[in-house]
C-alpha cells in the first residue's frame, strides 16, 4: 500500500500544476481567440474564458477566469461595451482593446444624400469586428504585442501573421470586385442586423427583419407580413440567418412563402460571436467564415 501511495505523489503533483498552469494569453471572445492563434501558433499558451458555442452578449467570467486574466502577459478583449465586465474585474495592466486599434471608415452617403444604410448606429459598432477590413487592423496591431512576449519567436509570429493577411487580403478583394458592377446590391436577412460595418465596407445593404435582437417578434406581426411582401416583390429567393440561432423566423416565412409556391434558399450569414465546439476541434478561423460568407453573398446575388 506505501508504494502506491509513494507512486501517486508524483503524479497528483505534475496533474496539479499542468491545471493550475496561467495560459500566456487569455481573451474573451472567438475574434480574439482566432487573432492570436493566428499569430502565436504553437509557440505559446492562450485560452478563450467564453465557452464555445455559448452567447457572447452578457457573459459573465468565473472567479477562476479572472484570477487566470489577470496573471496573463497579455489579455486581450473585444470592446468594453461588449465585455461590460472587464473595467470591474480586470486589472491586468498588459491588456489590449481590440476596438482601440481601428480607424472608423466614413459611412457611404447616397445620392439623395441620406445615410446610405438604414441600421442601428450604436449596435452596429459594437460589432466593428464583422468588418474584415478593420479585423486586419487589430491583427496588425495585436503582432507586435504578441512578439514581445516572446521576442526569439518574432519571426516565426510575423511569417503567421503575413500568410493570414495574404488569405484575408484574396478574399477581400474577391468580394470587392464580384460586388463593383451589382447595382444596390442588398440581403435579406431574418435576425437582428449585426454586421453593419461589414455592408458599410463593402457597399450592400442588410435588409433585416430587426434591428435589434427580438427573440418574441410575433411571426403575424405586421413587420414580419411586410418582409415577406417585399421579398416576394423584389424576387429574392435566398434568405440569411446568423450563427448558432435555430432559424425559426426563417423557417416560418419559408414555409409561408412556400403557400404562395414561392421558394427560398436559407443561408447563414456569420457574424463571428462565437463558434460551435466541434468547428473549435476543427480550427475553424475567421477567414474561412469570411470566405463562407463571401460565397454566400455571390450565390444570392448573382442573377
Amino acid at each position: 500500500m506505501k508504494a502506491k501511495i509513494i507512486l501517486l505523489i508524483p503524479l497528483l503533483a505534475l496533474a496539479g500544476c499542468t491545471k493550475n498552469e496561467t495560459p500566456d494569453i487569455v481573451v474573451s471572445s472567438f475574434v480574439s481567440y482566432d487573432a492570436v492563434k493566428n499569430i502565436a501558433g504553437d509557440k505559446l499558451t492562450y485560452k478563450n474564458v467564453v465557452p464555445w458555442g455559448s452567447e457572447l452578449h452578457g457573459f459573465e467570467p468565473t472567479p477562476k477566469d479572472v484570477v487566470a486574466i489577470n496573471e496573463a502577459k497579455l489579455f486581450v478583449y473585444t470592446t468594453p461595451e461588449l465585455d461590460t465586465w472587464v473595467d470591474a474585474l480586470v486589472s491586468n495592466e498588459n491588456s489590449f482593446d481590440m476596438s482601440a486599434h481601428y480607424t472608423r471608415h466614413e459611412e457611404p452617403v447616397d445620392t439623395d444624400g441620406h445615410d446610405g444604410h438604414d441600421h442601428d448606429h450604436d449596435h452596429a459598432g459594437l460589432h466593428f469586428f464583422t468588418n474584415p477590413e478593420y479585423y486586419l487592423e487589430v491583427f496588425n496591431a495585436l503582432l507586435p504585442r504578441i512578439s514581445a512576449i516572446d521576442p526569439a519567436n518574432s519571426a516565426y509570429f510575423s511569417e503567421n501573421h503575413d500568410n493570414y493577411v495574404s488569405k484575408m487580403e484574396t478574399t477581400i478583394t474577391d468580394l470587392k470586385t464580384f460586388l463593383s458592377d451589382k447595382t444596390n446590391p442588398t440581403l435579406y436577412f431574418a435576425g437582428h442586423n449585426a454586421l453593419g460595418d461589414f455592408a458599410h465596407e463593402f457597399g450592400f445593404e442588410i435588409h433585416a427583419l430587426t434591428e435589434s435582437y427580438k427573440p418574441d417578434v410575433d411571426f403575424l406581426s405586421p413587420t414580419v407580413v411586410a418582409f415577406i411582401e417585399e421579398i416576394k416583390a423584389n424576387n429574392v429567393h435566398h434568405l440569411f440567418v446568423e450563427e448558432l440561432v435555430e432559424p425559426r423566423m426563417a423557417n416560418l416565412i419559408k414555409t409561408e412563402l412556400l403557400k404562395d409556391n414561392y421558394t427560398i434558399e436559407i443561408l447563414e450569414l456569420h457574424g463571428y460571436h462565437n463558434i460551435t465546439s466541434a468547428q473549435a476541434k476543427e480550427n475553424v478561423t475567421y477567414a474561412e467564415l469570411f470566405s463562407t460568407n463571401v460565397t454566400n453573398i455571390k450565390k444570392a446575388l448573382s442573377n
